[in-house]
This record gives C-alpha cells, structure tokens and sequence, in this order.
C-alpha cells in the first residue's frame, strides 16, 4: 500500500475503535507504561510530544510529572477520546494536535522528551518518523519507545504480520529488537537501555476490538493453529475455557539525542 493510503485506513480503523481504546486496559495500564516512566524519569519543567497519543494515555500519565504535553494523532476521534479523558482527571496541561508522526507540525528543538507508544507498527515509513522525532527533540532530549516486537526469524515474523494485518488492515510491520535500535541509532539517538515484556492476551477481545468479522476470526484462529515453530516463543497459543490465549512481546526502549 502507498503511504497515503495506509494512513486512510489508520484513521478509519482507529476512528471507529477510540471507545475501545479509551477503555483499554492494555493502552491505559500496561506495565509498559509505568515502565517508560520509570526509565524516562521525566522532570517539572519539561515540555513533552506525545506522538500517536491514541486515546491519551501516555499523555495523561506523564501530564502530572512535568509541565506541558502536547497528545499528537492523526484521527481526530482518538483526540477527542483523548480531552475527554483530560478533562474528567482535571489535567489542565494537556493540549491535543491533529497531525502526522511522519510530519510533525512543530518546529526544531521543540520537546524535552518524545513518546511514542503501541503505534509505531502502524507508520508507513518509520525512518522518516524517527527522523522528526529527532528534528522536534532539544539536545539532550530524550525518546521514550514502546512497541510490540517480533522474533529475529524473517519468516515466522512474516507470518506474525500477516495475522496482525487480518486482524487490523492498517498494521504495518512489527520489527525485531535488535532492528528497532539499530534504526534509532542510524536515526542519530544514543540507546540508553532496552527493556522486553511479555503481555497476554483473550483472542475475541483482541479481535473485537478492531472489529474482526466472524470468517476473519476463523481464520485468524486457523492461523493460530498452525504458527511455525519459530512462533510458539513468541505467541504460546493456549485454548482454556472456551477461547484462546496468546501472548505477545513488547519493547521498552529509551533512547537520547546527544546534539
């Protein structure tokens, strides 16, 4: 897909999904969260971009801790999700922007810290994102990452994609660990320390929540089915109770614009 049309369907999936995300518990309580906190250790007077802010939950978690967040998105249902959520925790420090990661409306050296968090999968063109995350980014301003990664095996993590793309038109690629900093170092960032969770997963609540079609669940669960072995690290499928589990990785990454 062009770019353009990968960020159609970024605003039509997501458009129709910002109730569930707004209530997500994995958007608004995953331990990655509290983890980026931790290894970012913002300060009061730090200006902050929250870039692909979602429903807004990273913007209200580090809204308390510092003195401006900036909540970025393209869809525009997501921001409204996003000042709803503001309002009702009485966080007068937040402003919501509709615009693109890939060209942030805002100029050179404008942030403290940069967050991007369960989004990145979804930029067309990634290297491009990364480069505006530094251009917006003060010397000595950090990023703070989070996002799902993949086996290093280009064929299982393939086939990962595919079942990620069945289930949302406008994923676009998830990338192993070692790919992700190596892209923020050629990026100009220094990686200041990675950190891999492991977050399960019910298979109708991930699906319901981008809106899967009943044929598209049983494929997805045939897929499931017959994961390569280079997968079973990665996703342990497991059927309980009725339904499915599985697992998937995510990465905490912090990483500092040295110039």
């Amino acid at each position: 897909m062009q770019a353009e049309e990968v960020k159609t369907r970024v605003q039509s999936q997501f458009g129709r999904s910002a109730g569930g995300y707004a209530v997500s518990d994995v958007h608004a309580k995953g331990e990655s969260l509290g983890v980026l906190l931790e290894r970012v250790r913002p300060e009061p007077d730090w200006e902050v971009l929250d870039v692909a802010t979602g429903a807004g939950h990273t913007a209200l978690a580090v809204a308390p801790l510092v003195a401006k967040v900036v909540a970025l998105d393209l869809t525009a249902e997501m921001l409204a999700q996003a000042r709803k959520l503001a309002e009702q925790r009485r966080l007068a420090n937040i402003e919501t922007c509709r615009g693109d990661a890939e060209s942030i409306p805002f100029p050179d050296a404008s942030f403290d810290l940069v967050a991007c968090r369960l989004a990145f999968h979804h930029f067309p063109n990634p290297q491009k994102a990364l480069a505006e995350f530094v251009r917006v980014l003060r010397p000595g301003g950090f990023l703070g990452f989070t996002d799902n990664i993949v086996v290093e095996d280009p064929a299982a993590a393939e086939v990962y994609n595919e079942i990620e793309k069945l289930r949302d038109p406008s994923h676009v690629c998830v990338q192993p660990l070692t790919a992700l900093e190596q892209s923020f170092r050629d990026a100009g960032l220094e990686v200041q320390g990675s950190t891999k969770l492991t977050k399960e997963f019910e298979f109708h609540d991930w699906a319901d929540r981008q809106h899967v079609s009943a044929p598209d669940k049983e494929k997805l669960l045939e897929m499931f089915r017959s994961i390569p072995e280079a997968l079973e690290p990665l996703l342990q499928p497991r059927w309980a109770d009725g339904t499915m589990y599985f697992t998937l990785w995510e990465a905490v990454i912090v990483a500092r614009k040295t110039a």
